[in-house]
Order: structure tokens, then sequence, then C-alpha cells
């Protein structure tokens, strides 16, 4: 008979799956290796992310901010690298001027300003200035002549530009507007001639308007013009000559001066009080000359007024556009050695 195996009735274990290790998060299982994973990625990203503000800090210090525009005057543009290279060779010539060192730097970039109406200035009476035209200019305001390595020139030049911390290309730029300055000034005196309209004035300056009143009265009375001149005028020097200016083209009195005399003949009528910059003049005109000669002071002068009237007529039909900022003036002050 055969045998029968006996049975315990219990169910057999079943073989168990080997877990996985990790956890899950969103539906997702993260193992080890997915965490180190992470976190070398997100170091990564974190590492890219320093460099890359590190690198725009870096290109706009060096890079972007020099070269930023802050001011525009028709097509010239003038980057913040230029304005600081012209800063330490500007509060220079402010020194023992009073002026404070903010307002010089705000000075700076109305000089900028007049510097390229001056070059647009030229371009219009057909003036061209070339780079030799640019190193004469250099080495007339050295006081040498040009010359190359080696030279009085070169080493006075490196001098130059090593005091004023600027470099060649800027101080060229410089010597352009400077030598286009002189150039319409000596196109201008030419124009001017050598005689023209003449006024001679018989003055009396009074520091208060009561004051020119009561000296208008006076003459009215017949009293003598030049005997109150001689003690009662402000202006020293004419006081000494009873009154009696030196002889002045018309256009180089002052503005109110102009206006109180224009169509006046000569003659004994007195004119004034006329207000000029807080002193107050009582004035008889004593003569015009039509053919007076000038003096070579007087050329040079009317010649300015010329140029003056012709910066003035291009700052009316050129646009211009200024951006500079506190932040701006400090990173300059910074590059030019001023500031730490």
């Amino acid at each position: 008979m055969a045998r029968r195996e006996r049975t315990t009735g219990l169910p057999r274990p079943r073989r168990r799956e080997r877990a996985a290790s990790g956890r899950r998060v969103g539906g997702v299982t993260w193992t080890e290796r997915h965490l180190r994973l992470g976190i070398i990625g997100f170091s990564g990203g974190l590492l890219f992310l320093v460099l890359a503000l590190l690198g725009n800090r870096c290109y706009e210090d060096r890079i972007g901010r020099p070269n930023s525009v802050v001011l525009e005057v028709g097509s010239q543009e003038f980057t913040l690298s230029y304005y600081a290279d012209r800063l330490v060779q500007f509060l220079q010539a402010q020194t023992g001027t009073g002026v404070s060192a903010a307002l010089a730097e705000q000075s700076l970039l109305a000089k900028l300003e007049e510097e390229a109406l001056t070059l647009e200035a030229a371009k219009d009476r057909g003036i061209t200035i070339s780079d030799d035209d640019v190193t004469q200019g250099i080495a007339k305001a050295l006081g040498v002549p040009v010359g190359g390595s080696g030279s009085s020139f070169d080493t006075l030049y490196r001098q130059r530009l090593t005091t004023l911390k600027m470099s060649d290309g800027n101080y060229r730029s410089l010597t352009r507007a400077e030598v286009a300055n002189d150039r319409l000034l000596e196109s201008f005196k030419l124009e001017v001639g050598g005689t023209g309209e003449m006024v001679t004035l018989r003055t009396i300056l009074a520091s208060s308007k009561e004051s020119a009143e009561a000296i208008v009265g006076r003459l009215k009375a017949n009293e003598d013009f030049g005997t109150i001149a001689q003690t009662e005028s402000a202006d020293l020097e004419s006081r000494q000559r009873d009154g009696l200016m030196q002889p002045e083209p018309p256009l180089l009195l002052p503005k109110e001066i102009q206006a109180a005399i224009e169509g006046k003949a000569a003659g004994l009528d007195v004119l004034g009080p006329v207000e000029v910059q807080g002193k107050f003049w009582v004035l008889r005109l004593e003569k015009r000359d039509p053919g007076g000669e000038y003096s070579d002071a007087q050329k040079s002068q009317l010649a300015q007024s010329r140029l003056d009237d012709a910066i003035a007529a291009k700052r009316s039909s050129v646009r211009i556009t200024r951006s500079l900022d506190d932040s701006d003036i400090t990173w300059a002050e910074k590059e030019a050695g001023l500031r730490k």
C-alpha cells in the first residue's frame, strides 16, 4: 500500500522581493544616487549663477559702465571713461577758484558739451582738423617741436599724460576741440577786420538806485558831470578821467548799456540809471565814430563774441542729452584716483 505524505495545511512562505532603497516623493522614488546627482546639479547651478553674477559685475565695472554714454551732442558721444580721464585736469584748473569739487564735476560736463558744439561750429564753417593738426596743437601746448621716440616732444608728452592720468586718444580728443576753437577765433577775427563803430561814454557808477537817481537830479540841475564823477563814481579807473571811458565797440559793452544807447546820438542827454550786475550807471554818450580803429584786444574780444554766438546757435539746433548721475561721478572719481 502506497505511503501518503502528511500535510500541515500551512501556506508556504512566499519569496520576498528586495525592497527598493529610497523614498517616494511626488510619485517618484528618490534613491541615494538620485539625491547625490541632485545635490551635484544644484551646487553646479548655484556655482554657475555666482560666476554669472560675478562676470556680469566685472563686465559692468570694466566694460559696460566705462563705455556708457553720459553726454550726446548731435552725433558725438562722450563715455564715462572719457569723462573720468578729463576729471583730474579739469579739477586742477579749478584749484584756487573757490569752486567746489561737486560743482566742478558738473561743470566738466558743460565743458565737454561746449567742446562738442565748437567742433560742430567749425564743421559748419568748413574747418577741418587733421591728425597732424592735433599733433601740432599738442606740441604748441608743450612748447617744443614735434618729434619721434626719445625726442623732447615724446618725453614731455608722456609726462603730461602721466600727470593728468589721461590716455593718448582722449588727450588728442581734447586737443582737437582746442584746435577747433583757435581756428574759429582766427576765422572770426578776420571777419571783424580792423575798424568799425566805436562809442565813447562818460559814466558815473553808483552802488544804489537811490544814489544814482540823486546824481541824475544833480546833472539835470547843470552840475558838472566830470566833477561828480571824480567824487561819486564807484569805477576808480574812469573817475580819474572825469568819468570818461575808453572808446569801445558797442558789442563789447554790457547788453543793458547797449540797449540804453541804441539809436541815441552823441550829445548832452543824461541816460540812466541803468542797472548792470548790481551797479547803477548814469551815463552820457560823448561820441560815435563809425570808422574807429580796433585794438588787438578788441579784435580778439569781438571774435570771441562771434564764437559765443555761433556756439549758442548750435546749442539751439543740436540735440543734447545728458545722463550723468552721482554714482557715475563716484565711479569716475575712483577711476581717476581721487577716491578710494
